[in-house]
């Protein structure tokens, strides 16, 4: 993982050539490289792809992302691992989209947890709901949202009334198989 020294923004950001077997953000004007991630990460990823789905089904105003670009300012491009929103549907929009999703969902592996917390509050000040940060290894998902923080362990129901009004799944199921 390295970053570059010299500042650029989104735009510039947007126009570089992509890295084969790195995902690549820009967090405060620093490009930050994130390799290919593991088995534990793709399939906690796969997990929660597949609940959310299922219950958009239900609520068909909301769409799942995978990995899709937010640009948050000038400075900041983030690509959560997945993310639900309801608003950025419209047909003939075109780049990358503006603003935080209402949910963004980091699956954490080997990111250093300075730069998760500031993806957070990035995500949070920049209009996002909530927060998903989970840890496959320890089986659990914090929540984070501007009323705070909580954590759901295995046994316990997952909810976010903050980003996902009605939605409540075993937090079990996001670790199934890994």
């Amino acid at each position: 993982m390295g970053t570059t020294t010299t500042l650029v923004t989104v735009q510039e950001f947007l126009e570089m050539p992509e890295s084969e077997g790195f995902i690549e953000e820009l967090i405060g004007g620093e490009i930050v490289s994130m390799p290919v991630s593991g088995y534990s990460h793709e399939v906690a990823k796969s997990n929660v792809n597949r609940v959310l789905t299922a219950w958009t089904l239900q609520n068909p105003a909301w769409r799942v992302f995978c990995e899709a670009a937010y640009e948050l300012d000038n400075r900041n491009c983030l690509i959560p691992d997945l993310s639900v929103d309801s608003t950025r549907i419209m047909p003939g929009t075109t780049g990358v989209f503006q603003g935080a999703p209402e949910l963004a969902i980091e699956v954490v592996s080997s990111e250093p947890a300075a730069r998760l917390e500031r993806k957070i509050r990035l995500y949070l000040a920049h209009g996002g709901k909530s927060v998903w940060a989970i840890y496959p290894q320890e089986r659990m998902v914090r929540v984070d949202s501007a009323g705070g923080s909580k954590k759901f362990l295995d046994d316990q129901p997952l909810v976010d009334p903050d980003a996902l009004p009605g939605f409540s799944a075993p937090t079990s199921a996001i670790f199934e198989s890994v």
